[in-house]
């Protein structure tokens, strides 16, 4: 139940702070919810990185009518289907990433000094 509502929370900070942002907003972002959250590191991991991966794919299907694509596609040399899942993979493993950083950050062992 948690781990739903910091992915929501991760989709709706990602829309609204990427309207006035730029598009590394996503990595404060998925440190601080990872902190905050307390989340594990296979949590802080994977639910920053399948947020920011759906809201990016949906974004770029519903924003873009194809001419992102194309150009890209022409660009990296790729097909134009493939070109907004490799935005969108960069994108996740970017918040991924530094969610794993918050939450690695977050984690506190017991040791002989903090009892």
């Amino acid at each position: 139940m948690k781990n739903s509502i910091l992915f929501v929370s991760i989709c709706i900070l990602t829309v609204v702070c990427s309207l006035v942002a730029p598009w590394w907003v996503i990595a404060p972002i998925a440190f601080v919810v990872a902190y905050l959250g307390k989340m594990k590191s296979a949590a802080g991991f994977g639910v920053p990185f399948l947020a920011v991966f759906g809201t990016w794919l949906l974004a770029i299907y519903l924003s873009d009518n194809g001419v992102v694509a194309e150009l890209m596609g022409k660009l990296l040399l790729l097909p134009n289907w493939s070109t907004p899942i490799l935005s969108a993979c960069l994108g996740g493993l970017v918040a991924g990433f530094f969610g794993l950083s918050g939450a690695l950050f977050s984690y506190r062992r017991k040791t002989w000094v903090n009892g």
